[in-house]
């Protein structure tokens, strides 16, 4: 039996050192993804993300690339971890090959030596880490050099290079940003292993520094220049140039020396550069000494008699430009791969992405383009903000065929260059949750699936079918139905294109599929919104939009005329009710995230009350016509489940109560809906029974049958009713409960109004979540048994008769730990068997608290 991993969703972690490009021209991309690191390639739009890499315990918060096939990565429990390729054959196979621990917090930026050799680390404990890794191994692995820096200076970004290049006897330069508006400058005379001492302190941001880039630029044949750019809080880009003192007297002629008044001059940082490695720097010369405003001729003139020697040469920093037009926090900073190009790409909080470059003229910095939501200022994330951008990374090529960024939403954005007119266009790129996934509801049919979180989004997904095409092109998000102020806590699937979904609220709420979403799935997806289910395809709302300071999506109608109007896609959010419409519609690629944060959302039809705490689970009838609904208790009077008319919305009263004394965490009827099944943290489950009255009626009403005195010993987290059919007599009818006992209960009838337990399965950690695959397999003979682990482990067993009143299982799959997530799986549910899916291969879909949502096929 085979386990291929059909999609992996996840979100990026929004934090600006959490991506990285491969220095090759492979085009693959590493990023930090809760506590994975993420691997993917942006040009490739069949697959999404290819591998997790597992290893950190705790959220990773940055992410480098130290040559091909070499990753490192940082927590925020101050680990960071190097990765390496594990075989040539297959790039996404990493493992892990060094851990390496030396800061007692989180670790805030990575950065390398260019030779490959030396890794940079810092972290939030105000120290700098240099580690050797020509030759990692886990053995013995200790820091090279430590930097302590000043109290209340707090690194947040790195920068690396080299200085002096050109005379065999090359140094390297170090820059520091931090909780500060100083950009502190460290120099290892070339040594090694490198020894970095503190140079220079650079002035002239007011606020926090989060971006630095180093870029080696050849003016001329004999002037080679570094820059520095650095990007803060104050919304500004400085550039600074880093050359020899004699190339700058050469370019500027004594003008830097005759000015007297320090406001007209701009201050020169000047170091000293040892060329000989064993002679050290003269001790009576500190750091301050040289870091002073604009120096005079008699300063200049000490300085150089102090310093003069055959040994030595002096260097000097000069902020060269300043660059204005973004509106906000920068985030992040990337140079053009090419070594002539002097591109210099910025990500800032203002959610949007600028190319920068020099005039060929007049030298004067300008933007080439501006990318992203450009005129959505302050927006909240319900009308579509992104949120910021965080991360700014160029394609490795020389010449570069795309650059991508990372939202709010922790979705990539990514946009592609048209060779002939450089003009820039968003691309498919991946998504996913930013928080723990809490739920996910198949279509009954099995086309899309749905998804909750606690990120406050329900999210669609599908597989794109380009029309004439029996190939998928794999799966993607086609619309997010509920973007909410509340976190998301559960859903459950009413028909084809309605589902009911609760937040962390007393409200359960109700919403169907507008046109534009039901014509963008069947256009891309090949799905019949009307196969299942007689519906009025007129009647279904145009679009929704949410209101200002509202939390309901309300339904728009297009009005006439208007619904093959072009759509610009850089229009302003007040946009007309015809954009969310016409701008899905007539896609032909999976929606960006620019149309999944403003045009898919779904209407809301109706709203359910009656509950006094927080909804905890939801699940509706096979037939659909009934919704069972419960919420958070700590007491009988609260720990009492509700049940709606779908038809109508009306409560049916009264509610069932007088069972369980804590929270109802899960409901599942049978699946001829004669049963109702509840399990709670009271650790008892609950048999209810419909009743002979209701089964008379088209809606039907429930009554206890049985009520387990001690089902488990600890929390029942799950339950699921086997597909009838096993075997005749007392296996007619077959549940399974799922405990943080660690183990998996089967239980038959025992009489008419008693349940006994037939086999009891343990498991090495708590079993969170249990599912089985709704018809029998092998000839009717066998039940699939889908089970999930409080530490993310997946079993698949067959159950079957072994007698009248006896039950066995067999382990047919145990999923790859590689393959897994390593949290709690939240939720774990079969996919309907669709009618061109082959035979003896099922889908699964894994929801879990590491923010992932996966989807895997098994091959039976």
């Amino acid at each position: 039996m085979a386990v291929t991993v059909k999609h992996t969703a996840i979100g990026a972690n929004r934090m600006p050192g959490a991506g990285a490009t491969s220095p090759d021209e492979s085009g693959l991309v590493a990023f930090a993804a809760d506590r994975y690191i993420a691997l993917w390639r942006p040009e490739d739009e069949t697959h999404g993300v290819r591998m997790l890499l597992k290893g950190h315990v705790e959220p990773v918060c940055a992410v480098l690339f130290i040559r091909r096939g070499l990753i490192a990565s940082g927590s925020t429990d101050g680990v960071v971890k190097v990765w390496k390729i594990s075989s040539e054959g297959n790039e996404f196979d990493y493992i892990c090959a060094a851990t390496l621990r030396c800061h007692s917090r989180a670790i805030s930026a990575l950065a390398c030596t260019p030779d490959n050799n030396y890794l940079v680390v810092a972290g939030g404990d105000a120290k700098v880490s240099i580690w050797s890794v020509r030759d990692i191994a886990d053995a013995d692995v200790v820091p090279q050099q430590t930097i302590q820096l000043d109290p209340g200076y707090f690194p947040l970004c790195l920068a690396v290079d080299t200085i002096n290049p050109s005379n065999g006897n090359s140094a390297s330069i170090l820059a520091i940003g931090a909780t500060s508006p100083r950009i502190q400058v460290y120099v290892s005379q070339g040594t090694q292993p490198p020894n970095f001492t503190n140079a220079v302190t650079l002035k002239g941001h007011e606020d926090w520094v989060h971006g630095l880039a180093f870029k080696h630029f050849k003016e001329s044949d004999d002037r080679d220049v570094l820059y520095l750019a650095s990007g803060s809080q104050d919304r500004y880009i400085r550039l600074w140039k880093i050359l020899p003192m004699h190339q700058y007297q050469k370019a500027h002629g004594s003008s830097f020396l005759s000015m007297s008044d320090p406001l007209l001059s701009n201050t020169i940082y000047r170091f000293f550069l040892t060329l000989n490695p064993e002679t050290e720097l003269q001790e009576d010369l500190s750091s301050d000494s040289y870091t002073s405003s604009p120096l005079s001729r008699t300063s200049s003139q000490k300085f150089a008699n102090a310093h003069s020697g055959d040994n030595s040469l002096e260097y000097s920093i000069v902020f060269d430009a300043l660059l204005m037009g973004h509106d906000d926090w920068i985030f992040s900073l990337a140079w053009h791969p090419y070594t002539k190009d002097m591109r210099l790409l910025s990500a800032s909080a203002d959610s949007t992405l600028m190319i920068w470059t020099p005039d060929e003229t007049s030298g004067i910095w300008t933007s080439h383009a501006r990318l992203g939501d450009l005129s959505i200022k302050g927006a909240s994330s319900a009308t579509g903000s992104s949120g910021g951008f965080w991360v700014a990374l160029w394609d490795q090529k020389p010449v570069p065929s795309w650059i991508a960024t990372v939202g709010k939403s922790g979705g990539w954005r990514v946009w592609t260059a048209e060779k002939e007119t450089e003009r820039w266009t968003p691309k498919v790129a991946i998504t996913g949750h930013a928080r723990e996934v809490t739920g996910l509801a198949w279509a009954p049919g099995g086309e899309y699936l749905l998804t909750t979180s606690l990120d406050q989004t329900t999210r669609l997904l599908a597989e794109w079918k380009p029309l004439g095409s029996q190939d998928t092109k794999g799966w993607h998000e086609f619309a997010r139905p509920q973007i909410h102020g509340y976190d998301m806590i559960t859903i459950a699937s009413l028909s084809s294109t309605e589902f009911v979904s609760a937040g962390d609220e007393k409200v359960l709420r109700v919403f169907d599929m507008p046109r534009s979403v039901a014509d963008l799935l069947e256009s891309m997806c090949g799905f019949n919104a009307w196969k299942y289910k007689k519906i009025d395809y007129q009647g279904l709302p145009d679009a929704a939009s949410v209101p200002s300071l509202g939390l309901s999506n309300k339904a728009i109608a297009v009005p006439s005329g208007s619904h093959n109007q072009d759509v610009d896609e850089d229009e302003d959010a007040a946009e007309t009710d015809s954009s969310s419409y016409n701008s899905v519609r007539t896609l032909t690629t999976p929606p960006l995230e620019s149309h999944l944060q403003r045009h898919t959302l779904f209407p809301e039809i109706d709203k359910l009350y009656g509950h006094g705490y927080e909804i905890s689970s939801v699940a509706v009838s096979n037939n659909g016509k009934l919704l069972a609904t419960t919420c958070r208790a700590n007491n009988t009077t609260h720990a009492v489940i509700r049940l709606f008319d779908t038809t109508t919305w009306h409560e049916i009263r009264p509610s069932l109560a007088e069972a369980h004394a804590l929270t109802i965490i899960g409901l599942r009827f049978s699946h001829d809906d004669r049963f109702l099944l509840s399990v709670g943290r009271d650790r008892l489950f609950v048999v209810w029974e419909l009743s002979e009255e209701g089964a008379r009626e088209v809606m039907g009403y429930y009554q206890i049958q049985y009520k387990a005195p001690r089902g488990h010993t600890r929390i029942i987290w799950d339950g699921a009713w086997a597909p009838r059919g096993l075997a005749k007599g007392a296996q007619d009818y077959v549940f399974a409960t799922a405990s943080r006992d660690r183990t998996v209960k089967l239980w038959t009838p025992d009489g008419a109004t008693s349940w006994a337990p037939r086999l009891v399965q343990k498991f090495e950690d708590a079993v969170t979540a249990v599912d089985f695959w709704p018809t029998l397999v092998s000839g009717g003979t066998q039940a699939l048994l889908a089970i999930g682990l409080d530490n993310g482990r997946i079993f698949v067993y067959a159950l079957s008769a072994a007698g009248e009143r006896a039950l066995q299982l067999e382990q047919l799959v145990t999923f790859d730990e590689k393959l897994t997530p390593s949290l709690s799986i939240s939720q774990i549910s079969w996919r309907p068997q669709p009618v061109a899916t082959a035979e003896h291969v099922y889908d699964i879909a894994v929801a879990s608290d590491d923010s992932s949502v996966r989807i895997y096929s098994i091959s039976m």
